[in-house]
């Protein structure tokens, strides 16, 4: 797996950003894009995800673009219409034509933005369940646990291939004062590791293989004091 440059996380110590790092790469999959028939921008709070969405369609990696995603933990109050709704008008504004824009504004967690998705695609008589490949964008922290939750959730995916990828950022770049600090960062992270170990025994998700170091990262930050969310 593909690994960034190193740079100082600012608001966390040696140590902390040492585990922190593992953490984080545990969690990125770094995958290599692929031509496919669809880009899914699942919604979140990080309007990077939409621009990171609008710039593959515009590079011509997918004919169309969906974006998925109601209201969530961190839009929920903050954010007066669907996620969805949000993330198009950034690709708008980015030059994305009107009518190569699909919605689907109902989705409140990962399981329900897969497969809400599948049902619009469907819905639109658009590829998505037979022999078709899909792109979808998220936070990075979340690409382990978008494609798990994919593996399991999405209707057609024994005929589906899926990549997963999200904005272009290294740890010490991820934080922004609109999603928060390296201390919200941090505890994002545990909650997506949290999901990782747990769904699959719930039926949300696949099971990932979860790494020693992964693990013993986690118990650090959870020891250091950080919460998951």
């Amino acid at each position: 797996m593909a690994v960034c440059p190193t740079f100082h996380v600012k608001g966390l110590d040696d140590e902390c950003e040492k585990w922190a790092r593992i953490l984080w790469n545990y969690l990125c999959l770094c995958q290599p894009l692929e031509k496919s028939d669809v880009i899914i921008g699942l919604g979140c709070h990080d309007l990077r995800v939409a621009e990171r969405s609008a710039t593959l369609f515009q590079e011509g990696w997918a004919p169309w673009l969906l974006f998925t995603g109601y209201l969530g933990n961190q839009t929920a109050g903050v954010w007066q219409c669907p996620e969805a709704e949000v993330f198009m008008d950034v690709a708008l504004k980015m030059g994305v034509p009107r009518e190569k824009i699909l919605l689907e504004t109902e989705a409140t967690n990962t399981g329900e933005n897969i497969k809400f998705s599948y049902n619009v695609l469907k819905k639109n008589n658009m590829p998505g369940g037979r022999s078709s490949r899909v792109i979808l964008v998220q936070q990075p922290f979340m690409e382990r646990r978008v494609l798990a939750t994919f593996l399991c959730q999405w209707p057609g995916k024994e005929n589906t291939r899926a990549v997963v990828t999200s904005p272009s950022a290294e740890l010490a770049q991820y934080p922004h004062p609109s999603v928060g600090t390296a201390h919200d960062l941090v505890e994002y992270m545990l909650g997506a590791f949290e999901r990782i170990r747990d769904y699959p025994l719930k039926g949300f998700q696949v099971e990932q293989e979860i790494s020693p170091d992964a693990l013993a990262a986690y118990k650090w930050l959870l020891n250091a004091g950080y919460c998951p969310q």
